[in-house]
């Protein structure tokens, strides 16, 4: 037995060969992202986890709940997966003895399709399908390939039901081992056979042919074609960052957010952009700001046309190299909901 535990556009264009450095600690950030509201609007429609799911228009709010979503007393996740959307429902406040419902978004007037229970989702390299960790038995589980098109791609493989499975590219599956113990660990894995490509205790991302670890005290890159790793200076103190690769993969944006700035409750958001390639940070316009959506009514995405979205009380679009935000008109809604897709 084989035992694993366990989100595509023109690129966007290069910002000038500058890195910025980050304020004093002294200094306090603003409060709120600061940016402007473009002429007609900045043509981002977004896929939000509220219950009912939302289908949001940056300029315009609230254009749609999608039919056939569970509700009452549920929790949403929301994962991008190329041009599609997976929701995942899940009993909030509640230690979970059964795997979550898995639903396919299929548009804004129709009912999602079920891609049945399980207990993580991530997508598969193609940005066609997902795979699943499903459960057949209370110690019983396995990873199993879906597809949009196809389905069930065969029955899959034996696993621990403590996989978190979470993005797989042309070099392998991540997954995090023994996802939510003090033991847990991050591997890539070859996903047809189980053998581990790379293991590490923390991997923040992979996408293309880069992957970053977080280290105690820097982060690692490691170029997989080669095997090749360069260590690289943290620009921002704090926590390890949330990292989401452009859809090309390309570059990335990491967020370095405090919780809990000089050991209070405020929340300051510090985003970076890291090209693997160079390997460069760049500092983005309008960081840090202090922020109450690190934890609720926030996140952020790279849409098709190569912009970062954040979702911070509006939604905002900011391309590479542009100077400053592109701010939304619309009020997002309130609630515990967190994350989103961009679909356009």
């Amino acid at each position: 037995m084989v035992l694993l535990s366990a989100c595509t556009g023109e690129p966007p264009a290069p910002p000038p060969s500058t890195t910025t450095t980050p304020p004093s600690p002294a200094t306090p950030p603003p409060e709120g992202l600061t940016g402007v509201q473009a002429t007609g609007g900045i043509g981002v429609t977004v896929l939000l986890p509220t219950v009912g799911p939302t289908l949001f228009d940056a300029d315009r709010g609230a254009v749609a709940t999608p039919p056939g979503y569970p509700g009452g007393e549920v929790g949403l996740t929301v994962v991008r997966v190329g041009k599609h959307a997976v929701l995942t429902a899940y009993p909030p406040y509640t230690q979970n003895s059964e795997p979550f419902e898995v639903l396919e978004y299929t548009g804004p007037s129709s009912p999602p399709r079920s891609l049945g229970r399980a207990w993580s989702v991530a997508p598969d390299a193609d940005r066609e399908g997902v795979w699943l960790i499903r459960q057949d038995a209370p110690d019983d589980c396995r990873l199993q390939h879906v597809s949009f098109s196809a389905g069930e791609l065969g029955r899959g493989q034996p696993a621990s039901c403590r996989t978190q499975v979470r993005t797989e590219t042309a070099h392998g599956l991540l997954i995090t081992i023994n996802s939510g113990s003090v033991e847990s660990t991050d591997a890539l894995i070859e996903p047809s056979t189980g053998r581990t490509v790379r293991q590490a205790p923390r991997i923040l991302g992979v996408a293309g042919d880069w992957m970053l670890l977080d280290g105690l005290t820097d982060l690692t890159l490691v170029d997989l074609r080669g095997n090749r790793s360069t260590q690289l200076g943290r620009p921002a103190s704090g926590a390890a960052p949330t990292v989401v690769p452009s859809r090309e993969g390309t570059v990335w944006a990491a967020d370095f957010a405090n919780p809990t700035y000089r050991n209070t409750g405020t929340q300051v958001r510090d985003i970076w952009l890291l090209r693997p390639d160079g390997p460069t940070w760049e500092h983005v316009p309008g960081m840090p700001f202090v922020t109450e959506h690190l934890n609720r009514g926030g996140g952020f995405d790279w849409s098709a046309a190569g912009d970062l979205v954040l979702a911070d009380g509006v939604l905002a679009a900011w391309h590479p190299g542009e100077p400053q935000w592109r701010l939304g008109q619309a009020a997002l809604p309130a609630g515990n909901w967190s994350g989103l897709a961009v679909l356009f």
